[in-house]
C-alpha cells in the first residue's frame, strides 16, 4: 500500500472536504492522509518529506493567481530555502488556481444544494473555466451568489468544508486542469486512471 501525504494550504476544518473530493481516486491502493498546514505552509511540506521518507508526499497550494512557471519557480525557491538539498519532484507539486474557493465555481449544481433558496447564479462570472477567473473576482462573485442565502455570505472556515466534500471531482476536473493534474495522479497511484 502505498501512504501518500497531502500538506495542503488550510485550515484543518478543511481535511474531512478533502478526504470526500479525494475519495473516489485514492481507492484502496492508497493510503491518503491530509495535513493541514499554517501560514508557513512550504516549511510545514519540506519538514513533512524529511520525516516521511518513504511516502509521496504532495504539497497543495493556492496559486493566488494564474498557473505559469513562475508560480512553480517560486514554490520552488521557497523550498530550497528550507530543503537543504532535499529534491522535491514535479509530481509533488500542486496548486488549486487561483485559489480553492475556484474549484466550488466548477460545480454549481453543488453550490445550488448547499446554499438552496436566496442562492443567485447569474451572480457567479460567466465563464466555466475556473483558472482563468481572477482570485478576486472569484471571492466578490461568490460573496454576491450568496448574500440573500439563510446561510449567508460565503464564509470560508464555515462554508469551505463542507462545500469541498460536496464538489463533483469530474466536475472540477473539467474546469480546472491544473486541479485535474492531481486527480490524475492520484488515479494512477491508484492503478484505475481515467482518461482525461
Amino acid at each position: 500500500m502505498t501512504e501518500v501525504r497531502i500538506y495542503f494550504e488550510g485550515d484543518a476544518s478543511l481535511r474531512p472536504g478533502f478526504r470526500e473530493l479525494f475519495k473516489g481516486l485514492g481507492g484502496a491502493k492508497l493510503r491518503l492522509n491530509l495535513i493541514a498546514c499554517g501560514a508557513d505552509f512550504v516549511a510545514d511540506f519540506v519538514s513533512g518529506v524529511k520525516r516521511n521518507p518513504n511516502a509521496l508526499n504532495i504539497l497543495l497550494q493556492d496559486a493566488e493567481g494564474p498557473y505559469s512557471p513562475a508560480v512553480v519557480q517560486e514554490t520552488r525557491r521557497r523550498i530550497n530555502r528550507h530543503a537543504g538539498g532535499q529534491r522535491i519532484a514535479d509530481d509533488q507539486l500542486h496548486f488549486m488556481v487561483p485559489l480553492m474557493e475556484s474549484w466550488f465555481l466548477a460545480d454549481r449544481q453543488a453550490l445550488i444544494a448547499y446554499y438552496g433558496q436566496g442562492f443567485a447564479e447569474n451572480r457567479l462570472p460567466a465563464n466555466h473555466q475556473v483558472e482563468e477567473i481572477l482570485k478576486d473576482d472569484v471571492i466578490n462573485d461568490l460573496a454576491n451568489a450568496t448574500r440573500d442565502t439563510a446561510k449567508g455570505r460565503y464564509h470560508k472556515t464555515k462554508h469551505a468544508p463542507e462545500l469541498l466534500a460536496r464538489i463533483d471531482a469530474a466536475r472540477v476536473r473539467a474546469a480546472a486542469p491544473t486541479g485535474a493534474r492531481l486527480f490524475r495522479l492520484l488515479e494512477q497511484l491508484n492503478g484505475s486512471a481515467a482518461p482525461g
